[in-house]
């Protein structure tokens, strides 16, 4: 064979190869199965078509937490504190606008528009700004009430898929609450416990919610005799905190009208004779703190350590 022909017939062999290898590559593409751009959710209204992959999530659910938690950060916010971000979130909520309080069934439409979101996320207490809200992007409501943090970790994590992310991070709190519980039960042994709230009319002894949650489920700290464990708190007027003799005693005091309510249970013989006051053993609690760091994952971990050292310091 010539060597000309031989050079015509490389040269042949190297373009049918070249063509098959493209025309392989384009059925491979062509075959590839393409990543859906929504889904379908549950949530407490019904079924919503959400982005599979959302970038721009106004959470006026108070969920901040949560979302941070899971890689999420969000546009708009309410997590707040008298219209200010939370402050021990706030650096990590840099340029995300506030548009109300997670509690309040009111938020800033206008400024929810403003952010372009493509989801919205809201809590069981907001329902009536549902079709509001709606109108605005793909909206999901929480059934979970606020309180049931653990509970409303997990719906979070279902709505994105990361239920795995959740429970390795409700692992790692457990495994930090159990170590503080044995140093507490070592250094307080049967030693009791109370948590009161001062308000502008009656007191409140609290149970199983929010700050006193963590006193008596997270850090096993014993109740005193009285306390309502089983509920979120029990109402009561200044001569019934005669009947709670706690050795030790976290209060927080609403502001207010309730200064002057304060002002007067502290110049009370009630208070006088109470067995923690007497011994020094009362923590007094900031109203935002109340108010903030006890209902989120990220503020309930802070918690866990302040009131853990806290307690082991006065040891």
């Amino acid at each position: 064979m010539k060597k000309g022909t031989q050079i015509v017939l490389a040269c042949l062999v190297a373009v049918v190869t070249a063509v098959s290898a493209g025309c392989g590559t384009s059925q491979t593409a062509a075959e590839a199965p393409k990543k859906p751009e929504t889904r379908v959710v549950k949530h407490l209204m019904g079924e919503v078509t959400i982005p599979a992959e959302p970038k721009r999530i106004a959470d006026v659910s108070g969920a901040a937490e949560e979302l941070l938690i899971l890689g999420h950060k969000p546009v708009a916010t309410a997590n707040t504190y008298k219209t200010k971000i939370m402050s021990h979130v706030a650096d990590k909520l840099t340029d995300v606008k506030p548009v109300g309080w997670m509690w309040d069934d009111s938020i800033n439409l206008e400024a929810v528009v403003e952010t372009k979101p493509d989801l919205i996320i809201m809590n069981n207490r907001q329902q009536k700004m549902y079709e509001q809200l709606s109108k605005i992007a793909p909206t999901v409501v929480l059934e979970t009430d606020m309180d049931k943090w653990r509970d409303k970790f997990k719906e979070i994590g279902r709505l994105f898929g990361q239920e795995e992310d959740v429970n390795k991070w409700l692992a790692g709190y457990d495994e930090k609450t159990k170590e503080m519980r044995e140093q507490l039960k070592q250094a307080y042994g049967d030693e009791t416990f109370m948590f009161l709230a001062v308000t502008p009319k009656l007191f409140r002894v609290y149970g199983n919610y929010g700050y006193a949650d963590i006193l008596f489920t997270d850090l096993g700290l014993k109740p005193a005799a009285g306390t309502p464990t089983d509920k979120t708190m029990e109402m009561i007027e200044l001569e019934g905190l005669t009947n709670f003799q706690a050795d030790h005693m976290f209060l927080v005091n609403f502001g207010g009208k309730a200064d002057d309510v304060y002002a007067e249970l502290k110049n009370s013989p009630v208070w006088k004779s109470n067995k923690a006051v007497q011994q020094g053993h009362l923590y007094e609690i900031t109203n935002e703190t109340f108010n903030t760091k006890a209902f989120g994952p990220i503020g309930k971990e802070m918690l866990l350590e302040e009131i853990g050292n806290m307690l082991l310091k006065k040891q």
